[in-house]
Formats: C-alpha cells, sequence, structure tokens
C-alpha cells in the first residue's frame, strides 16, 4: 500500500530528524572573539529602537563587537533613530543603501553591503524586530569553536494574540527541531536569519549571494545552502540566553505574505532539498486523501489509522526533544491542535508560494 511505504519513510525521517538533535554537543570557547553584529533595516522604526536598546546593553566587552545597521532605503524615521543611538553607541555602525541592482535585490543587497563594511571574522545575524538576550554574543562565542563555522539559534514569537501566536511558536519549534535535527548530522539545508552566525571567510569563499541575489527570499537557507560545502562544522544553540525573540506580524494579511513568500523557495533548494520537501509535501497528500477514502469510500481503517498514530507519536517525540532542549515544554498543549490543522496549512502555502504572489515590504 502506497500510504504505508510513505507513513514508514516519513517516520524513519522523523527520527533521523530526532537523532540529529541528541547527537549536537555543544562546543566550547572561552577566548573572547571579536564579533560583528549585522542587521538590515527598512522601514523599522515600530521596532529598531527596542532592538537598539537590547544591543547596547549587550554583556561583551564593547572593543570585542560592533553592531552594523544597513538602512535599506527608509522613508521613515529608522535614520534618525540610528543617528540617535550613535551618541552613546560608539561601535555603532550605519551603512546607509540608496539603491538596489537587478543581481542583488532587497536584504540581500543591504547585508551584502554590511558584510563588506564588517570588520570582525564572527558574523552575528538577527532581524530588526528582534530582542536578543544580553548574554547572546557570550552564547555564539562560546559555541563558536575552531572547527565551527556556522551557527543558529532558536526564535520564539512574542505573544501578540495569545493562542494563535502560541500555535504558531508550536509549528516554528518543528521547523527549528528540522534545523537541529540536519545540523546534527551536519547537513546544512536550513535556518532563520533571525538568529544565525557564520564566519565572513566562509561566506566570501562561497561566493556569497552570487547566483542567488536575484531572488528576494533566501537570504538564510538558501545562502546556508549555497555556502554547505565550505562550511567545516555546524551547531544550533539551546542555551536559554541564545534565544532571540521576536514580534509576531501583526495582521492576517502580512501573515499570510510571509508564509507565501517563505514557501516560495522551494523552486530554487538544491535536488535533495526539494525530493524531502516534495516527499513531505506528498505524504500530507496522500494522508488527507486516505482520509476521505476511509470516510466516503471503503478503505482500511486500520492501515490508516496506523500510519496516522505512527506519524503523530514520532512528530511528538521530535517535538518533545527539541522543546524539552529550549524549555519550552509548555507549548506541546497545543500539539493535538496542530495536528489537525498543519496538513492543510502546509498544502496550502506550499502551493500558493509556488504558484501563488506574495508582497514583499513595501
Amino acid at each position: 500500500m502506497l500510504i504505508l511505504i510513505f507513513g514508514l519513510f516519513y517516520c524513519l525521517l522523523i527520527i533521523f530528524f530526532l537523532l540529529g538533535i541528541l547527537r549536537l554537543q555543544k562546543p566550547h570557547n572561552r577566548q573572547l572573539q571579536p564579533i560583528s553584529v549585522i542587521i538590515a533595516a527598512r522601514n523599522e522604526e515600530k521596532h529598531l529602537s527596542r532592538l537598539l536598546q537590547n544591543l547596547l546593553s549587550l554583556n561583551y566587552p564593547p572593543e570585542k563587537f560592533e553592531v552594523i545597521i544597513a538602512d535599506d532605503r527608509s522613508t521613515d524615521k529608522t535614520t534618525e533613530i540610528i543617528a540617535k543611538f550613535q551618541k552613546d553607541f560608539p561601535n555603532l555602525l550605519s551603512v546607509k543603501i540608496e539603491k538596489e541592482s537587478a543581481n542583488l535585490v532587497g536584504k540581500k543587497n543591504a547585508l551584502n553591503a554590511a558584510i563588506n563594511s564588517a570588520k570582525n571574522e564572527i558574523l552575528a545575524f538577527t532581524d530588526a524586530d528582534c530582542l536578543p538576550n544580553r548574554n547572546w554574543l557570550l552564547e555564539i562565542n562560546n559555541h563558536f569553536a575552531a572547527n565551527i563555522d556556522f551557527i543558529a539559534g532558536y526564535s520564539p514569537l512574542l505573544i501578540h494574540r495569545k493562542y494563535f501566536s502560541e500555535l504558531k511558536n508550536l509549528e516554528r519549534a518543528s521547523h527549528f527541531a528540522v534545523t537541529a535535527g540536519t545540523l546534527g548530522w551536519n547537513w546544512k539545508i536550513t535556518c532563520s536569519a533571525r538568529n544565525t552566525a557564520y564566519r565572513k571567510s566562509v561566506f566570501f569563499r562561497s561566493g556569497g549571494f552570487d547566483g542567488i541575489g536575484h531572488i528576494r527570499s533566501g537570504d538564510d537557507d538558501l545562502l546556508l545552502q549555497k555556502m554547505a560545502k565550505f562550511i567545516r562544522k555546524a551547531t544550533f544553540m539551546f542555551t536559554p540566553a541564545s534565544i532571540v525573540p521576536s514580534f509576531d506580524k501583526e495582521n492576517i494579511s502580512e501573515m499570510i505574505h510571509l508564509e507565501s513568500r517563505r514557501a516560495s523557495k522551494w523552486r530554487f533548494y538544491p535536488l535533495p532539498v526539494k525530493i524531502l520537501s516534495g516527499f513531505v509535501f506528498l505524504y500530507y497528500l496522500v494522508l488527507i486523501t486516505a482520509f476521505g477514502l476511509v470516510l466516503l469510500a471503503d478503505f482500511s481503517r486500520k492501515i490508516f489509522l496506523f500510519v496516522l498514530m505512527s506519524k503523530i507519536i514520532a512528530e511528538f517525540l521530535l517535538l518533545l526533544i527539541f522543546l524539552i532542549k529550549v524549555n519550552k515544554k509548555k507549548l506541546l498543549w497545543l500539539f493535538p491542535i496542530a495536528e489537525i490543522v498543519y496538513l492543510p496549512y502546509f498544502i496550502f502555502f506550499g502551493l500558493k508560494g509556488t504558484f501563488g504572489k506574495y508582497r514583499w515590504k513595501n
């Protein structure tokens, strides 16, 4: 039966991610290394002051880090906010982006300019709508052992609408679990720009954004996939101080465009990643089709329930292990709801991102 074959491979895939998380070991480095923190900001007057206040309070020697804001053609008060903070923040630098080219668009253009301006080998990235912990750079430094070239970390949403945001956080946790699980096998396929760090030399050896600079999205995972063969070893940060919360989108329209933009990158993924994500998409379609056949036709309920329960148990164990490591176990109370809504959610945005349109930030 097709559903049994798909179900078996899917469970093995989830177990693969779970074992990857368990394989991860925290690298230990105690010598303070110079770090350049890079943020791309476009019309971020609403969030930027809070971010800069957090960065101003970082528990890291001022002479050991710099913060570079790539002010990407902002038309609001972003530029004025940066100038105001620079008075009390001597290691805060600004790179003003006046225009973009066809080969380097949007955020990639801003990040590229900031990276070229960075004076340090280790580059740490977050977004303007994030709030790094005061010990964030210490954790990045501690994880950056001599053989580490790339680090990813967890970035939950700050609760805006209690139950909906928590449900989204559980969904995001599944993505970060996959990130951690694949990095545990040193397979570099996905990450989030809200909390990453890598070596500048690796960025330049890989050609940076060459070849992907024309794509509006993908400054995180597409770049990671491009840098993969130049990265000796990667790891994931689970420590509480390494977590970087971010603000949720405030309206449904913004969230739909964001999820569509994320899903749109599938067509640009390397073949193995396309096959992997395509398999998950097809498996979800098979599962939904089987459910319809159970209701409307003569399809074995025992087989369907066996495959469904195998999926639920595997996914629960993966999330349990990950959420224990990031101390977010309370999110698991939403797991039964997530199991119901995530299949149609994944299929909808998979189709919309691949064949539909989305709006980028104005």
